[in-house]
C-alpha cells in the first residue's frame, strides 16, 4: 500500500512484480481498475463483486502456497 503521502488521487496499490512489472489497482467512485504493466499492459475493470472474488481467490491461493512451502520444509 503506499504512504499516505504518495496517494495518488484513486490509487490503492502499486505492487511490483519485478524491475519491469507491476499491478495497479485504482478505485473512484464504484469503478476499480486492475492494471497489470509490463511490456504489454492489461487493463481490467472489475465490479465490486468481482474484486471481492479475486481477493478472497489470492487469500487462498497464498494460504496455500504457505502450506506447502512449509511442509516441503519439514
Amino acid at each position: 500500500m503506499a504512504n499516505e503521502q504518495d496517494v495518488i488521487i484513486g490509487r490503492i496499490a502499486e505492487i511490483e512484480i519485478d524491475k519491469s512489472a507491476a499491478i495497479i489497482v485504482e478505485q473512484i467512485d464504484d469503478e476499480i481498475s486492475i492494471t497489470i504493466a509490463s511490456v504489454v499492459g492489461v487493463h481490467l475493470q472489475v465490479t465490486a463483486g468481482q474484486a471481492r472474488e479475486l481477493s478472497r481467490s489470492l487469500v487462498v491461493a497464498a494460504e496455500n502456497a504457505e502450506k506447502f512451502r512449509a511442509s516441503a520444509k519439514t
